[in-house]
């Protein structure tokens, strides 16, 4: 599957997170299934990244948390300047913003490996044929629990 999606992948991910740690974590397991990443210590960095268009990004995962601006507020200045990039949230504080999350995408800190590469194809839209056929995680809505089936992020 990783040499699949590698080769038929053009996406770039913009991962943005104030947690170095999470940040490379989840830029390593996103390289591993063949997508291409670029990273964000926070959103005014991110807001850099995407005005000076060298990476375009075709997919924003971003932390709700976080210093200066939120990731609710990176994704609406995000939405401005490309009005079609999808967003999945991740956050420990999920429960917290569940009115604004409504409909969207949202991680809860901490998630699984697959819960991960889950939600990121199941946005993007990657065909169900280039999946792995023994689907370990499930992407949620912040008000879901979801499935803990591998080591956590």
């Amino acid at each position: 599957m990783r040499a699949q999606l590698a080769r038929y992948n053009p996406w770039v991910i913009l991962v943005v997170d104030d947690e170095k740690d999470i940040r490379n974590l989840v830029r390593l397991l996103a390289e591993r299934a063949g997508y291409r990443v670029t990273e964000a210590a926070n959103a005014q960095e991110a807001l850099a990244i995407l005005q000076e268009r060298v990476f375009e990004p075709q997919l924003l995962l971003t932390d709700i948390v976080m210093p200066g601006m939120s990731g609710l507020s990176l994704a609406a200045q995000a939405h401005h300047m490309k009005p079609t990039l999808p967003v999945i949230f991740m956050s420990g504080f999920a429960n917290e913003y569940q009115d604004e999350l409504s409909g969207s995408v949202c991680l809860r800190k901490p998630f699984k490996a697959a819960e991960l590469l889950t939600a990121i194809q199941d946005v993007i839209g990657v065909p169900h044929a280039a999946r792995k056929s023994d689907k370990k995680g499930q992407t949620a809505d912040c008000d879901l629990p979801v499935n803990q089936t591998d080591s956590a992020i």
